[in-house]
């Protein structure tokens, strides 16, 4: 199931590690970067819960998610191949935004597709082994510059545009992305969708009521859990933003002291921050498949909110930081905070849902993660000039903050029960999520 979103997460970490550098290497200053970075949440905030209302009432042969997964997939390829050659600012931040698109409408029926075909008491499972994914595609895009480059000795530096190393690494990760889409698209076959799961269940006929009008009802009647995850998971996405636009330039310039953006040391020292990506990435992968055991023992809002507690001090501990290696240790943190963030959420959001509305809801529950990026996009530049003074590292201190402020609020959401079944599908028993539920 998650072996296309495997690589789908290529396209995005490469995005995600080399945006910001490819941005200033056009021209870009630091305080023009959350602006230049806004098609990643508006993007994000019109798509998802588009395409995932237009995948629940979706009838094919080939399924309702699948279909999406499959031209998103190939969307990605396309413009993966096509960013890395863009001459201009301009350009690039176009194709960038074409990227966003098409990574949104794959990522939009990825998580329902995991929610369909897993009963309720394996969905932290799944959406832990869908966490490893996305760390698991980080890393390769990550490191990928660094390999190119040692493995093939390609440049890392150019005089104009993008240094040919990154230019490789974008061809690899479209390969890769189109590869492994193609794969679980072959391999994984869904169920065939039935009328009745095509619309939302309130309404007797779907094609009376059309796609505003549904999303318009789906918000109306948002799930208390739903509401109850909101300002977590804003706060959690400012912080994680934070460290999307700023880690490898503030890695390079603020902490490993390079002189300036045309520099071989800047050069080097992106690629380390890449590397670091990678690591807290691997980290990210190792406590995915520690979060289902932690979540029993636990409850999952306990766990959600130390995970997030970990990568507010691992942000903060930067600005003790002066070489490369202790970073490492800071990235810890930042790896348990994004292994949580990936998956307990939209684990507890899915137990919520009834059958034929996770796709919309899910779409609807991106508007949480989406929303507080494009006010960070619109409103962080002033911040970076008038209050952080250009600091990169101080930006980054302060996604911490935001981290440790959703670890707080997470300790008021309530620990939910998930329902199971008997064998003639009824519903008569309550599981508690954790230990300490089970021992009250």
């Amino acid at each position: 199931m998650n072996l296309g979103f495997w690589g789908v997460q290529i396209g995005n970490g490469l995005q995600t590690a080399n945006a910001s550098a490819i941005f200033e290497s056009l021209g870009a200053e630091a305080s023009q970067l959350p602006l230049l970075w806004l098609g990643a949440p508006l993007m994000g905030l019109l798509a998802q819960p588009i395409v995932g209302e237009l995948s629940d009432r979706t009838l094919s042969p080939w399924g309702k998610r699948q279909p999406y997964f499959l031209g998103g997939g190939l969307l990605v390829a396309i413009m993966l191949v096509a960013l890395p050659l863009a001459t201009s600012l301009a350009q690039a931040v176009a194709l960038y935004w074409l990227l966003q698109l098409a990574l949104n409408i794959s990522v939009a029926p990825s998580r329902p597709f995991v929610g369909d075909l897993l009963p309720a008491r394996y969905r932290t499972w799944g959406y832990s082994v869908q966490g490893f994914c996305v760390g698991l595609g980080t890393i390769c895009a990550a490191g990928m510059p660094w390999f190119l480059e040692h493995g093939f000795h390609l440049e890392p530096t150019a005089a104009v545009g993008v240094p040919p190393v990154i230019g490789a690494a974008y061809l690899v990760g479209a390969a890769l992305c189109l590869g492994s889409t193609l794969a679980t698209f072959w391999a994984v076959k869904e169920p065939l969708p039935q009328p009745r799961d095509s619309a939302i269940t309130s309404t007797a006929d779907s094609n009376s009521v059309n796609l505003v009008s549904a999303i318009g009802q789906a918000m109306g009647s948002l799930p208390p859990i739903m509401r109850q995850l909101a300002g977590v998971q804003a706060l959690s996405w400012a912080g994680i933003y934070c460290i999307f636009l700023y880690l490898p330039t503030a890695i390079a310039l603020n902490v490993l002291g390079a002189p300036n953006r045309q520099s071989a040391s800047y050069a080097h020292g992106v690629e380390w921050a890449g590397l670091c990506t990678a690591f807290y990435n691997l980290i990210c992968l190792a406590i995915s498949f520690l979060i289902p055991t932690l979540s029993r023992r636990w409850g999952r809002v306990t766990t959600h909110a130390i995970c997030l507690m970990c990568g507010a001090v691992g942000l903060i501990s930067l600005l003790l930081v002066h070489s490369r290696y202790p970073i490492l240790l800071s990235m810890v943190g930042v790896g348990i905070a994004w292994a949580s963030i990936l998956s307990i959420p939209y684990s507890l959001l899915m137990d919520s849902l009834l059958e034929g509305q996770s796709g919309v809801f899910m779409g609807l529950f991106n508007g949480f993660v989406t929303l507080p990026q494009i006010a960070m996009s619109l409103g962080f530049g002033w911040v970076m000039r008038h209050i952080l003074q250009g600091n990169r590292l101080w930006a980054l201190a302060l996604g911490g903050v935001l981290l440790g402020l959703a670890a707080l609020l997470m300790l008021r959401v309530p620990e939910p029960v998930i329902p199971l079944k008997n064998a003639e599908g009824t519903q008569n028993v309550l599981e508690p999520t954790s230990e300490k539920a089970l021992s009250s």
